[in-house]
């Protein structure tokens, strides 16, 4: 059987040039909530501290004009990037005004439902709030995170994302590094509009943001 990294190719971001390369393999590949024809594999981004860490500057420029930012919510295995990204928030913020940035994960149940323990509650509600995620791509775990931010009485200010195929989602931007339009011919799809299932061709592997299972 083929391994799937010998298809790995790499792409710069339209908007930061090389600052960091995102890697991605060509393919029929699927998602928690679509099919898609590119796994974007960030693991090096998440888990390298240099990559994190330019990661993080890239996404802090994009908060010029922001309120206080007290929490970042990090999904999907970002919490070095979440780290780091709150370092450079208070770089944005005079030293007379510093305070501590709460940087957090929630948990998962088996439904996908996310929730906070009571310790971490007060990190949450009422808080200025940062979600930080790996990759969107049809904005469903976007709006899992809004309801779970909405319960615990938090105000989501921003979304932010090393990879969004979206721009916005119920009107909250969705800042970034790289888009679709980074990864020329990116497309994603329902389970009754995918090509490659019209055409019988077999899905290679089961994908999130962790990495991908091959078939």
């Amino acid at each position: 059987m083929e391994k799937l990294h010998t298809r790995m190719v790499q792409f710069s971001s339209n908007k930061f040039g090389n600052i960091v390369p995102i890697q991605a393999i060509p393919g029929h590949f699927v998602t928690s909530h679509s099919h898609v024809n590119y796994f974007i594999d960030l693991t090096m981004l998440k888990s390298s501290q240099e990559d994190a860490q330019k990661c993080a500057h890239a996404l802090a420029n994009q908060y010029k004009d922001i309120d206080s930012i007290d929490t970042i919510i990090c999904l999907d295995g970002t919490g070095i990037i979440g780290a780091f990204l709150s370092v450079e928030l208070q770089k944005k913020t005079p030293a007379s005004e510093h305070k501590k940035i709460y940087v957090i994960c929630p948990e998962c149940a088996n439904n996908g439902q996310m929730f906070f323990r009571e310790n971490v509650e007060p990190m949450v509600c009422e808080k200025n709030v940062i979600l930080l995620m790996a990759t969107v791509t049809t904005g469903i775990s976007i709006r899992r995170g809004m309801e779970c931010i909405e319960y615990y009485g938090g105000n989501l200010k921003s979304v932010c994302t090393i990879f969004s195929a979206v721009a916005d989602v119920d009107g909250i931007a969705v800042h970034n590094i790289f888009t679709a339009d980074d990864i020329p011919g990116y497309a994603s799809y329902q389970r009754r509009d995918c090509p490659f299932c019209k055409n019988n061709t077999p899905i290679e592997a089961l994908v999130n943001s962790y990495g991908y299972s091959q078939l």
